[in-house]
């Protein structure tokens, strides 16, 4: 019994300071990536935000594991130098709040972000969504086209995929042991097995010296990394309905890919909704991976530009 008792006081306090370091490292993420912006509330919740610029609206949306300093430290500048650009955390990440009666599925968060928007007083944006982002994209014009003058797809997710969700994302559901790990491991573990993650999504390029900048600590939170999970585990039958729906859009919509994407596959992605969409443009970047705004800067910027021509012509 001695022994027993011993071994679970050990586990107790193993927990608890799994625990503290956790939230540790969470308060050290939020020092070195602070909010950059403002906040608004739509619906009860606070949205962070970042605007720049003057000129045509263009709404830039991050991806999984993402905020909006995804965007600040690669693209950001220097769009903002020749449009009214503004970023967005999505709900749950970065500093955006996250409801909390009802799964963000890519319509709700579509829903949250148009309702930003309108608080802000933009006018037919240009919707810029980067990897998961270009689900949300993608619903934010099938339910509001005559609201957006147009999209950009980068690396943007828009059918359903074959493989399984991962593990990582299930786990935060299990019961009790889900909110342990997540509360006591995200960031201790987590930054210790990203390297791997992160060396693949770069691939087949070398990961780029401005990822330094990328505010994955952020996503690594407790919180953040419960949305990510929800994000991740719910995506499959939302797109699998809305990409019943692509022949819908009549609007212009630039899809940029590279050709050496395995995270959000060209074939079953970007190829199909460019087969489905009417008038939409397809650029395949030889030899690029999945982080386009890390890796192709020059070239998100010109896709956003092509698109910008495009909803200016009559």
């Amino acid at each position: 019994m001695k022994i027993l008792l011993i071994a679970v006081a050990a586990m107790v306090l193993l927990t608890a300071g799994l625990y503290l370091w956790n939230r540790s490292l969470a308060r050290d993420a939020e020092a070195r990536f602070p909010p950059l912006g403002a906040f608004a509330e739509v619906e009860g919740l606070r949205l962070h935000y970042l605007v720049a610029g003057e000129g045509r609206p263009v709404v830039l949306l991050h991806g999984a594991n993402g905020a909006l300093q995804d965007f600040t430290a690669t693209v950001f500048d220097r769009l903002a130098a020749r449009y009214r650009v503004i970023a967005v955390d999505r709900p749950g990440h970065g500093y955006s709040e996250r409801p909390a009666d009802e799964v963000a599925t890519p319509a709700v968060q579509a829903r949250l972000v148009r309702g930003l928007l309108r608080r802000l007083g933009v006018d037919r944006p240009l919707l810029v969504g980067f990897s998961w982002s270009g689900s949300l994209v993608l619903r934010y014009a099938l339910e509001h086209q005559d609201e957006v003058a147009g999209v950009v797809m980068l690396a943007g997710a828009a059918y359903e995929w074959p493989s399984p969700i991962d593990a990582k994302w299930r786990l935060p559901t299990w019961p009790v042991v889900g909110d342990l790990f997540v509360n006591t491991l995200s960031l201790v573990l987590g930054l210790r097995v990203a390297d791997a993650g992160i060396e693949a999504a770069f691939a087949p390029e070398a990961v780029s010296a401005s990822y330094a900048d990328a505010p994955l600590p952020l996503a690594l939170r407790p919180a953040s990394f419960h949305a990510n999970a929800e994000d991740v585990r719910t995506m499959k039958p939302v797109l699998r309905a809305q990409s019943k729906r692509y022949a819908e859009l009549a609007l212009p919509i630039v899809i940029l890919v590279g050709d050496g994407d395995t995270v959000v596959s060209p074939s079953i992605h970007s190829r199909q909704l460019h087969a489905a969409a009417p008038g939409s443009e397809l650029i395949v970047l030889p030899g690029a991976g999945h982080l386009l705004p890390y890796t192709r800067p020059d070239a998100v910027i010109d896709a956003i530009d092509r698109a910008i021509t495009k909803t200016a012509m009559p």
